[in-house]
């Protein structure tokens, strides 16, 4: 077998969001209610940060299941970001450990 052979193929952005999306619901919990976001004090704002988050999530999530667009790297990295932005405010707001 030659060495192009043995080698995986990397996954396309589609894939790559797809997997991206699946890390992002197993890792953030959607399904906070209002009142526990918001108790207590506020070090940025959880429920506006989760349905930012949310809103992007579904919107890819029906763009790639009906094939109507194709992310980019920088989809990707925006993905990416906002997700890591809205664990860290609710890793500051004591929502998550």
């Amino acid at each position: 077998m030659s060495e192009v052979q043995t080698r995986q193929r990397k996954p396309n952005t589609s894939d790559a969001m797809r997997a991206l999306l699946n890390t992002i619901r197993n890792t953030i919990p959607f399904g906070l209610e209002d009142a526990d976001m918001c108790q207590g004090i506020c070090r940025g704002c959880s429920k506006k940060m989760m349905e930012m988050l949310d809103a992007e999530v579904s919107q890819w999530q029906v763009d790639l299941d009906n094939e109507t667009a194709e992310p980019t790297f920088a989809d990707l990295a925006f993905m990416e970001k906002l997700a890591r932005r809205t664990y860290k405010v609710l890793q500051r707001n004591n929502l998550i450990s």
